[in-house]
């Protein structure tokens, strides 16, 4: 096993992002997040873009689990893979100081199975000492992908693309991956509390990763306000 996916098992992985339309955007703004949650004792980060993995790898030799997130305005999420869709960006984000990978390993009619393989053995053939983690939305992606060879981890990132459950984390195909792939399995996606983390944990994810309910004040702020002016007889103004 890969010396960084072993640092993550049974570990609380906190991801790390910010996008342009948010304050947070930024390196040194990502840098400083990155230390408060590793002084929280998280043990590794997933962090985006080039510029953010660099300063976020100034804080030490811990896991990094890099992606590259290439984003088509002019086409729908549905429409176009995201999660480091080339090698190009994949390259990017290893020799900012990534420890493993993250890539987005759906199937689309636009993006079969032979073209998935070769991109992933394109990368594992020029970085070995790199681990891949497989962002899925379904049990089958999550098997072809660790029956490539070229993946360390299988995650559940993806499973809201085609889940209708949108308010929690899909426990259903963490169950199943955990069945039916012999690797680490990372739960990731709509973990909101210590109810779901416990439910993430009972399905058997050998590591979780954490996002919004941590590092995203500005939907964490939104999600309460919402309910207090659903539920509550005072109105907000």
């Amino acid at each position: 096993m890969n010396k960084y996916v072993e640092k993550c098992m049974g570990q609380v992985i906190v991801s790390c992002q910010a996008y342009e339309d948010t304050p947070l955007y930024g390196p040194e703004n990502m840098k400083i997040m990155a230390e408060s949650v590793l002084k929280g004792g998280a043990k590794a980060i997933r962090a985006c873009w080039p510029q953010d993995i660099k300063a976020i790898r100034q804080l030490g030799d811990f896991p990094i689990i890099g992606l590259n997130k290439i984003i088509d305005s002019t086409k729908s999420i549905r429409d176009q893979i995201i999660i480091t869709p080339t090698f190009q960006s994949a390259a990017q984000v290893i020799e900012a100081g990534s420890n493993i990978l993250a890539l987005d390993c759906t199937l689309r009619p636009f993006r079969g199975k032979d073209v998935l393989c070769a991109l992933l053995k394109e990368i594992k053939a020029a970085y070995p000492e790199t681990a891949i983690m497989a962002d899925c939305a379904t049990l089958e992606e999550g098997i072809f992908a660790a029956e490539t060879g070229f993946v360390d981890i299988v995650s559940s990132t993806l499973s809201g693309m085609v889940s209708e459950n949108t308010e929690g984390p899909d426990i259903n195909i963490l169950i199943e991956m955990k069945k039916h792939i012999d690797l680490p399995i990372n739960a990731e996606g709509r973990i909101w509390d210590l109810t779901d983390l416990k439910n993430v944990l009972d399905a058997g994810a050998d590591m979780i990763t954490i996002g919004t309910a941590i590092t995203r004040p500005h939907l964490i702020a939104e999600r309460f306000i919402n309910y207090y002016e659903k539920y509550s007889k005072f109105k907000v103004k």
